[in-house]
């Protein structure tokens, strides 16, 4: 947790693709706080949510030593328009992850055949990979290295900080509404016309 904290720019470029929505753990001083990235007065700040009551920044630890999952980076030119995130395979992690962890994390595999040691996608689709798979991916503000020669920030797995379980529910809450928001969409927003209608719901007509 003594890693320098990444340039300011990188917050704001990430925070311009949508880093505020998603929920971010930091320490300062003794204390740990999960909130959100906001703008003010044409600066970044960080604001708490207020799920963490008066835990101690060694108790979330873990999830900088041991819970790394990938990293955050601003790519264009790609068929998602939000950040992406990148599996372990594309990071230069700064901890070892043990052979265990990596196994667990290679058997995450979704209905897609997308698995999060590899994946290179929408933050949101790997996000909700996580999640089905239990883990909870929270930022860190902590630099990685990719293999697109972007820095990114780290995600880690909130789960290994030492927390009560409401505590855990809280965060996941958050971490699921950011997410859901852009995956899920009301009926009003999904536009079939006719023919394309037809070849969906013919099948099912009586």
């Amino acid at each position: 947790m003594s890693t320098p904290p990444p340039a300011a720019s990188l917050y704001s470029r990430l925070f311009l693709r949508g880093l505020g929505e998603l929920p971010m753990l930091v320490c300062h001083g003794d204390r740990a706080h999960v909130g959100n990235l906001v703008m003010d007065k044409g600066a970044v700040h960080f604001r708490d949510r207020g799920c963490l009551r008066n835990v101690a920044a060694s108790s979330v630890a873990p999830c900088w030593d041991l819970g790394i999952l990938g990293a955050l980076v601003d790519l264009h030119d790609r068929e998602w328009h939000s950040l992406t995130f990148l599996g372990p395979d594309h990071c230069t992690i700064p901890v070892d992850l043990s052979t265990t962890r990596l196994r667990v994390i290679a058997r995450l595999v979704a209905d897609t055949d997308e698995n999060v040691l590899d994946f290179v996608g929408s933050v949101y689709r790997g996000f909700k990979l996580m999640l089905d798979g239990n883990l909870l991916p929270v930022v860190l503000p902590l630099g990685i290295d990719t293999d697109t020669g972007k820095a990114g920030l780290a995600v880690s797995d909130f789960r290994f900080a030492s927390v009560p379980l409401e505590t855990v529910l809280e965060v996941n809450a958050l971490v699921r509404t950011a997410v859901d928001r852009h995956l899920t969409l009301a009926v009003e927003e999904l536009e079939l016309g006719a023919d394309e209608f037809d070849s969906l719901f013919a099948r099912y007509r009586p």
